[in-house]
Parts: structure tokens; C-alpha cells; sequence
């Protein structure tokens, strides 16, 4: 029986869907691999059916946050991740994570390093990268978990270096897990408030530190969709108002702003 599932989120005709799928069928080991989709079309019924996946459709227009939670309610498995369409999973993806998490009974979320691709180019790293990776390697310096719920807000405090494709969620310890959906308002940085939450449980929080994932980086992304408006800069602030004064979270917003940049599709 499969212990892991990839749930991967298809949104409209994504031209990198199946790029995305065979780096989930080039696991070193085997994983369940579903699509969900709000939007159905010939384009991805016929990717379904030519990688002998099953395909899940939910309803038009619901959000961001209720399609994440119907892909999550359709996972069988003990583990889950919730592969991003355009992104590209390395082959030991799946076979890394599940050890790591292995390692502990109370095991949360276990997630990865992981490089970006941009118009069709790999970017082993860039300045946001950096400021993710120390944040990481500050606080993980050498056993790569935080088990204590202080360790684990603290870490979030400085921002989030999760990203959020890397993940891969133990449906074990977190059975009734859902994105709450009154963070619709909050599109950059829900993941981030998810996660400040899922900290305040009794449990791990697992990093793998090796590169395990390609993201990719465009313009529809809404990691670039949020810069040009200053929606992200104030919902960073709001964010960093959790756990610092308003003078250090707007100077921590703006560190943040800097590192964005990168994320600008040229």
C-alpha cells in the first residue's frame, strides 16, 4: 500500500502539466499521483488519461484556498504533497522527505530546499533564496527539525522560508487539516499564517536540506502577481506585526520587499 500521495493542483491549460507529472512518475520510489482541477477542460482530462491518473473536478470560482482543501480531502495516504502544475519534482523527492519524516512519531510537515526556473533557465539561487536558506540554516544548524512550539514561531518570525510546493503534510498527526478560508483576504501570505499556526501545535516541523524541487517563476504566478501592486509589502507588515514591533516589522517588511525582487518576470 502507498504510503504517499502527490495531489497535483491543475488550474486552466498549464503548457509545464505534464513536465510536472513525469517528475512525479520518476520517483525512486512509487507514490499515488491524482489531479484536481476547478477547471475542467479536454486539455487536462486527456493529460489524466494518458498518465492513468484519476482526476477529481471540484467547483468554478470557489478560491485558491477551497481548491488546495479538496485536493487534500481526495489524499488516501499517510502523507501528501500538493504539487504545484508548473513545478518540477527531482527524482528523490518523495523517497527523502518520507525518511526524514519517518525519523519522528509527531511529525507535522516536512518540507525542502528546493531552486527556481525562469523562462526556461535554472536559477540555483538568488538574493530571496539566500535570505530563505539562512533563515533555515539559522535555526536548523544541524539537526534539521523543531520540535518546541517557541523554536518553531520564532523561526516564522523572521519570515517564511517554507515554500509552500516543498511540502509534504502526515495526515496521521494532522487528520482534520484545512486551510481556513477567511484567509482569502490574505492571498500572499496565507500560507505563512497557516503555517504560524500549525507551529502552535504539539509536533515537528521536518527540512530537508537538499535541493529537491524546481519552481517555476512567471508571470501568472501569484508569487509575481503580488509585487506589482504593494498588496505583498502590506500584508508582509501586518504579518511581521505578530511577532515584532510596527518600526521592526515595517524595516523586516522591507528586507523582504528587496528580496522579492528576484521574483519579477522579465
Amino acid at each position: 500500500m502507498d504510503i504517499h500521495s502527490f495531489g497535483v493542483l491543475a488550474y486552466k491549460d498549464s503548457p509545464y502539466l505534464a513536465a510536472c507529472l513525469d517528475s512525479l512518475r520518476s520517483q525512486t520510489i512509487q507514490s499515488n499521483i491524482y489531479i484536481t482541477t476547478s477547471t475542467p477542460s479536454d486539455y487536462i482530462r486527456n493529460i489524466a488519461q494518458k498518465y492513468n491518473v484519476e482526476l477529481f473536478v471540484t467547483e468554478l470560482g470557489k478560491g485558491v484556498l477551497h481548491d488546495d482543501n479538496f485536493c487534500l480531502r481526495q489524499a488516501k495516504t499517510k502523507y501528501v504533497t500538493l504539487a504545484h502544475q508548473d513545478d518540477i519534482y527531482l527524482p528523490h523527492y518523495a523517497e527523502t522527505c518520507i525518511a526524514a519524516a519517518e525519523k519522528f512519531t509527531d511529525t507535522l510537515i516536512c518540507f525542502t530546499n528546493y531552486t527556481e526556473i525562469m523562462e526556461g533557465t535554472d536559477r540555483p539561487t538568488t538574493f530571496m533564496l539566500r535570505v530563505k536558506r539562512f533563515i533555515l540554516n539559522f535555526f536548523m544548524p544541524f539537526n534539521a527539525h523543531l520540535k518546541s512550539k517557541f523554536w518553531k514561531r520564532r523561526f516564522l518570525s523572521f519570515g517564511n522560508p517554507i515554500a509552500t510546493p516543498t511540502i509534504m503534510y502526515n495526515l496521521h498527526t494532522l487528520p482534520n487539516f484545512q486551510f481556513a478560508l477567511e484567509l482569502a483576504d490574505k492571498p500572499n501570505t496565507l500560507d505563512w499564517f497557516t503555517w504560524c499556526d500549525l507551529a502552535g501545535m504539539k509536533g515537528t516541523f521536518v527540512y530537508c536540506k537538499k535541493v529537491l524541487l524546481k519552481r517555476r517563476i512567471h508571470a501568472d504566478s501569484l508569487t509575481s502577481s503580488g509585487l506589482g501592486n504593494d498588496s505583498r509589502y502590506q500584508e508582509d507588515v501586518a504579518m511581521f506585526k505578530r511577532f515584532w514591533a510596527p518600526f521592526m516589522a515595517k524595516i523586516l517588511a522591507k528586507i523582504y520587499a528587496s528580496s522579492y525582487a528576484s521574483n519579477k518576470d522579465k
